[in-house]
C-alpha cells in the first residue's frame, strides 16, 4: 500500500471518528457483522478508503465501522485479505497500517480457526499466545524498512500477555469456554489433510487458519499492542470442515464475540 494512500486513509478514519483512533479490530470469517450493534454508524465500504483492497470472499463484508465503543474511538474492519486470494503481503496488512496511521495503539485480530487440539470444540474461543508462520511470506520482507535494516522485529510476546489475561477474565465472566494456545497460519484455501493436521500438532499448534499472522507481524513492527482471538469453528479433518460451515458457526457466535470485544475495549486506556 503506497504511503500516500495510508496517509489519506488514516486521515479519513480520524475524520469519521472525530479524533485519533484508540483501538482497531479486524473481524474474521463469519464475524463481519458482530459489532454492527455496538458501533452505531453507517459502514464505510472498503472501496471508499484510499488504496484499500476490496475484493472479498464469502463471509467477509468488506467495510469499516468507525465510531465510539465504550467511550473509545474504534475502527472495526469487517473483512480481511488473504494471500490465497492473490493479494501481496502488503495488501493483507493494509488495515493494520491504516489503523496505526489513524492513531491506534491496540489492535484486536480475530479469526475463525480449525481445532487441532483434541480438547477444543466448535464454539470455543482461543486466545492466541504464539503463532507458527507457515505462509511462506512476511510483510516486512523486501520493504524500505528491510533495506534500512529495521525489519528485525522481536516477536517474543507478540500477543500481549497482560491484555490476553484481561480478555480471558472477561470471557470467563461471560461464561465462554476458552483456551490459550498456539495458532498456525497456512496458505489455503484448501483445508488440511489428516497428515498435515498431525504435522501441525507435532509443531505445537492448537488451531489452524489462513490469516492473522502477517497482520500481527506488521502490527508489532508499528509498535501496536496485539490481542489475538480465534473462534473455533470446526475440527480439522472432520466432515464439518467446509467454508459454508465455518461462516455459519461464525455468524452463530457473532453476538457472543461482540460482547467479549465490548468488554475488552472497555478495559483499554482512553485518550
Amino acid at each position: 500500500m503506497r504511503r500516500k494512500h495510508v496517509r489519506a486513509a488514516g486521515a479519513l478514519l480520524r475524520e469519521r471518528a472525530g479524533g485519533k483512533i484508540d483501538c482497531a479490530i479486524v473481524l474474521g470469517t463469519g464475524l463481519g457483522e458482530a459489532l454492527s450493534t455496538k458501533i452505531a454508524v453507517d459502514p464505510l465500504p472498503y472501496a471508499k478508503i484510499a488504496g484499500m483492497p476490496s475484493k472479498m470472499v464469502f463471509g467477509q463484508p468488506g467495510m469499516a465501522l468507525i465510531g465510539m465503543m465504550q467511550a473509545r474511538r474504534v475502527v472495526a474492519f469487517a473483512g480481511r485479505f488473504h494471500l490465497y486470494q492473490g493479494y501481496d503481503p502488503e495488501d493483507v496488512v493494509a488495515p493494520v497500517e491504516i489503523a496505526a496511521e489513524a492513531g491506534a495503539r491496540t489492535i484486536v485480530l480475530t479469526n475463525a480457526a480449525g481445532a487441532l487440539n483434541g480438547d477444543y470444540a466448535p464454539g470455543d474461543f482461543m486466545f492466541i499466545a504464539d503463532h507458527v508462520n507457515l505462509l511462506g511470506a512476511n510483510p516486512l520482507a523486501a520493504t524500505s524498512r528491510a533495506r534500512r535494516g529495521e525489519a528485525f522485529v522481536d516477536l517474543l510476546d507478540a500477543y500481549a500477555p497482560l491484555l490476553r489475561e484481561r480478555a480471558q477474565a472477561i470471557a470467563s465472566g461471560q461464561g465462554l469456554r476458552t483456551h490459550i494456545g498456539t495458532y498456525a497460519a497456512v496458505l489455503g484455501p484448501s483445508f488440511e489433510t489428516p497428515a498435515e493436521a498431525r504435522v501441525l500438532r507435532m509443531l505445537g499448534a492448537d488451531a489452524v487458519g489462513m490469516s492473522t499472522v502477517l497482520e500481527t507481524i506488521a502490527a508489532r513492527a508499528l509498535g501496536l499492542t496485539v490481542l489475538g482471538i480465534s473462534l473455533i469453528t470446526n475440527i480439522v479433518g472432520s466432515p464439518n470442515s467446509t467454508h459454508t460451515n465455518v461462516v455459519a458457526i461464525g455468524r452463530a457466535n457473532a453476538g457472543r464475540f461482540a460482547d467479549l470485544l465490548d468488554g475488552v475495549v472497555a478495559t483499554l486506556e482512553g485518550r
